[in-house]
């Protein structure tokens, strides 16, 4: 177990010791830039008076008490206070001093550089409330909590509750006093604090506010009224859905800059990413994104904060259901109409993906302690758990599924819950085999792969055996269609059963003779990979465009990206149909999803050698397409951006021209986004940015903008500019989030050369900090630099073998390795496949 964590078994233990929890805590942020007093006094009941009894902390001690009786230093080990309790009410008191994070766990402390403020924000989860006051920091262990901050004279203080009391204190100082929250695990405890400006409203009697920086009070304002509209109709939406008003006294969203999540459902204070505050123009697909996330984080109000897990074993139950729920919402809440098809496109190709390599797992998982708790957030509990969950209410029936939500919401209210109190409350659905279904998609890892079988004695729709994948039970729905002049229309939809005992059934209700174009599951409803047969293959490369149903339609696209990656398609052929039949898509978020895949699969997984000649391809097809794009449309910068993006030497006078903030294009002005896109893409094809860095930090010389100046000067291609990327990685002077910037430019495809010399110091880096560098830093780096791009793959295939080996890497980071791996296994495969094509 990891110094500073916590196993399922200690939890267990505790919480079978330890009820009736309140917390009183008192944090003074005037300290100074390093540390802050931070003070707590727990009262909770103890059952047996169990010596085992501790408490989580992570900061330094200064005294004490159990009971009204000091405690020695050798009560605190540097993460746990030892408590010397008796049966029935105790009392404790823990004062010290903890110190600020820069990595965003904790609480994270940011100095903005325009205005020279000061802006602090909490982020808990999974296991970090105790780097801030002293806790049972578990999920199970719910208590009220009366907050007390003191803070600089002028600043503003959010909290999970309203303010009680807010007063001027000595030295400059006030003191913030809040309401007590309802019963809450302390991840979910959370506040804000610095000079915040705040816009506010109301909902049916429900507070609404949005917290910002002063530097971002134009972006708010000029979102405010979208905000204010979403959230309004979704606490209606839930509120209906769930026959439970929303359960809290107030909701807030602070947008918190380097926030490490995009967002936390902390109940009364959601805090969002600043990247969802938009600061330059973005699309309608980014804003329905948006939109989704913010749905996402109030399912959670019930669905994880009124009732919570556990233990983390069922973090799926809480971000799978909020996760299909903010789908489900969108066309009741926004504008934007369903969402599948969206999540189709952009989540389900990545849930696949993530589920087909070697550290794939199943959704529901048994958790050992925190740390693996922290490695389990990803594309399986989140995107395929949603996915599988949507499945379930097909299944079911929605309106059955509905009823079980809501008895399962009244039977735990306040309180906590387990995957067998979920299931419970849906068994009532008598045709439906409830827990099957739980033992074949949520305890079990892997994506079943099913195609069509074409043959002279008719079509079959086989579930492809696989030695690591269990069959499963699947009712798919089936599309054919026919090629009439150049055009797909629907021929017939019907729906096949494949069970584990027949993988494989006749395709009987098409008729003769056999259609061009069948598509597997092309509803999208059941979370399975499809694999087209030659024939459709050939068909949706020809004419995609031309079918009309866009479910269909994305499910296709996902089946010729997961071709690519498996190198059954080559890449050049993927873009060259992203090229014919992609950019006919009326959707610009889908569009862009396609061309941003079609830019990779040249760049990445097509073959090096014809790198530059297919960019050039890309560059002249895209920028003929945005000359008949209509001027001020989203296709218009759509495809503005990924030229940008695509352009090499002979482009450079185009990027120049954007640097210096003038456009080529009508109705398409040059703001901050698309001038720092192009200035990497000077950098990363050896451009000379020098005077151009500054006058793109000049118009943007804020966080963003230095984040992305140190982007492009790691993408340099020079040596001098990879080695001062690599030292400033290791030094002081930067946040988490400036160094990931700083590694985002340091690995550029078409560098080979250059990055080769990195390969050893990445694996010797690995190993020699893995036990004295900041985990998220750690991770952080393990993903962003592994030596994708060298000179020298298969060595670093053999060295990372021996890595992975070694005693010394963190679970966390072992299986960040090992994907990264398999990752570079994935490329050199797909690059082999277009080298032959």
């Amino acid at each position: 177990m990891a110094r500073n964590a916590l196993t399922r078994d200690e939890a267990t233990a505790r919480s079978a010791e330890v009820s009736d929890v309140g917390y009183a805590v008192d944090l003074d942020l005037t300290g100074g830039a390093r540390e802050f007093g931070t003070t707590t006094v727990v009262r909770f009941r103890a059952r047996t008076g169990d010596a085992s009894v501790f408490l989580d902390f992570a900061g330094d001690v200064r005294t004490v008490e159990c009971n009204g009786r000091a405690l020695g230093p050798e009560a605190y080990d540097g993460a746990r206070v030892r408590l010397d309790v008796r049966a029935g009410a105790n009392t404790v008191r823990v004062a010290g001093t903890a110190t600020y994070s820069r990595t965003g766990e904790g609480l994270h402390r940011f100095h903005d550089p325009l205005d020279g403020q000061v802006y602090l924000h909490t982020k808990f989860e999974p296991f970090a409330a105790h780097k801030v006051f002293a806790c049972f920091d578990q999920p199970d262990l719910k208590a009220t909590v009366d907050l007390t901050v003191t803070a600089e004279d002028g600043w503003v203080v959010v909290a999970n509750t309203d303010p009680a009391e807010s007063a001027p204190a000595s030295g400059g100082r006030s003191r913030w006093r809040f309401r007590p929250t309802p019963p809450l695990p302390p991840y979910l405890v959370a506040f804000a604090a610095g000079p915040f400006r705040r816009l506010s409203s109301s909902h049916r009697g429900v507070p609404m506010a949005l917290y910002a920086r002063d530097s971002l009070l134009d972006s708010l304002a000029a979102d405010a009224s979208e905000l204010f509209e979403v959230v309004g109709r979704g606490l209606d939406f839930y509120g209906r859905l769930f026959d439970l008003p929303y359960p809290f006294a107030k909701y807030d969203h602070v947008f918190a800059p380097e926030y490490a999540f995009g967002g936390m459902e902390h109940p009364g204070c959601v805090t969002l990413n600043e990247r969802f505050l938009f600061r330059h123009r973005v699309t309608e697909d980014k804003r329905r994104r948006r939109a989704e996330v913010l749905m996402h984080e109030m399912a959670h109000m019930w669905f994880g904060d009124y009732v919570t897990m556990r233990w983390w074993d069922d973090l799926w139950l809480n971000e799978a259901f909020a996760e299909m729920m903010s789908v489900v919402a969108q066309p009741e809440v926004t504008r934007y109409g369903e969402g599948w098809t969206g999540y189709a496109h952009h989540a389900l190709p990545v849930a696949r993906h993530a589920d087909q390599l070697p550290t794939s797992h199943a959704i529901r998982v048994e958790t050992a302690d925190t740390g693996a708790a922290r490695v389990n957030f990803g594309p399986i509990v989140y995107k395929k758990g949603a996915a599988v969950l949507r499945d379930l209410a097909e299944r079911l029936g929605w309106d059955s599924f509905i009823d079980g939500v809501r008895a399962y919401l009244r039977a735990h209210a306040w309180g906590n819950a387990t995957l067998e109190d979920f299931v419970a409350a849906l068994r009532r659905v008598p045709d439906e085999d409830v827990d099957r279904w739980v033992d074949e998609w949520l305890l079990h890892r892997g994506v079943n792969t099913v195609e069509v079988s074409r043959g002279e004695a008719g079509d079959r729709l086989v579930q492809l055996a696989d030695p690591d994948v269990r069959p499963r039970h699947l009712n798919l729905s089936v599309a054919a269609f026919d090629d009439h002049d150049g055009k797909l229309v629907l021929r017939r939809r019907v729906h096949v059963p494949l069970t584990p005992h027949r993988q494989e059934n006749d395709l009987t209700g098409f008729g003769d003779p056999s259609p061009d174009l069948l598509v597997p599951n092309d509803d999208s409803v059941c979370h399975v990979k499809v694999r087209l047969d030659p024939r459709s293959r050939r068909a949706a490369l020809r004419t995609l465009s031309t079918l009309d149903d866009p479910r269909a339609r994305a499910v296709v696209w996902g089946a010729l990206w997961d071709d690519v990656l498996d190198a059954r398609l080559p890449a050049r052929g993927y873009a060259a149909a992203v090229l014919t039949e992609g950019v006919l898509e009326c959707d610009a978020g889908v569009l862009e999803a396609l061309l941003e895949r079609a830019v990779q699969a040249v760049e990445v997984y097509g073959d090096p050698a014809e790198r530059s000649r297919m960019l050039e391809v890309l560059a002249r097809q895209v920028r003929d397409q945005l000359a008949g794009a209509a001027l001020g449309s989203d296709r218009q910068l759509v495809f503005a951006r990924t030229l940008v993006g695509v352009v090499q030497a002979e482009g450079h006078g185009l990027l120049n021209e954007l640097v210096r903030g003038r456009t080529p294009w009508v109705h398409l002005a040059v703001d901050p986004d698309l001038r720092w896109r192009a200035v990497l893409r000077l950098a990363s094809t050896g451009g000379d940015i020098g005077d151009l860095l500054d006058i793109a930090v000049e118009a943007d010389p804020g966080d963003s903008g230095r984040r992305n100046a140190l982007t492009a000067e790691a993408a340099r291609p020079t040596v001098a500019a990879k080695e001062e990327a690599w030292t400033r990685l290791f030094g002081d002077g930067f946040s988490l989030a400036e160094k990931k910037a700083i590694m985002a430019g340091l690995r550029q495809p078409g560098q080979e050369a250059l990055l080769t010399p990195y390969a050893d110091r990445y694996l010797r880096t690995l190993e020699t900090m893995a036990e004295t560098a900041q985990p998220e830093f750690l991770l952080a780096f393990a993903r962003a630099l592994y030596p994708r791009f060298t000179t020298v793959e298969d060595r670093v295939l053999a060295d990372t073998d021996a890595l992975i080996g070694s005693e010394r890497l963190s679970e966390g980071v072992r299986k960040v390795v090992v994907e990264e791996r398999t990752e570079l296994a994935i490329m050199r495969a797909a690059r082999a496949c277009d080298a032959a094509r």
